[in-house]
């Protein structure tokens, strides 16, 4: 994950972390958006953080078996999401998909 994001993103701040502590930093301010991976791309990736930061700020990017889709990712970053699942399998097509969603409409510019 963290070679994706820096390969999308090179001039963003990346800080490798774990579940627990992601959802810290978030509710901290510490961080700005999350990103986890797993092989469903819903399960392990966010489970943990859709009950410490709320399933209304969650949401799965790209689930197995599926090609992620920049319109759909633009759509959850408008309605203010900040932590996004995906598939380990899914890594390198969703995450510049999702940095440019949210470089155009996220928040934290």
């Amino acid at each position: 994950m963290e070679a994706a994001v820096r390969k999308a993103a090179p001039d963003a701040e990346v800080i490798p972390t774990n579940d627990m502590q992601g959802a810290s930093m978030l509710k901290q301010g510490k961080a700005d958006y999350y990103f986890g991976a797993c092989n469903s791309g819903g399960g392990a990736a966010i489970s943990i953080l859709i009950g410490l930061v709320g399933y209304s700020k969650c949401c799965t990017v790209c689930k197995n078996g599926s090609t992620p889709s920049k319109k759909e990712m633009e759509d959850y970053v408008k309605q203010g999401k900040v932590v996004f699942g995906m598939t380990v399998d899914s890594m390198d097509k969703t995450v510049p998909l999702l940095v440019e969603a949210l470089k155009e409409y996220g928040s934290a510019k």
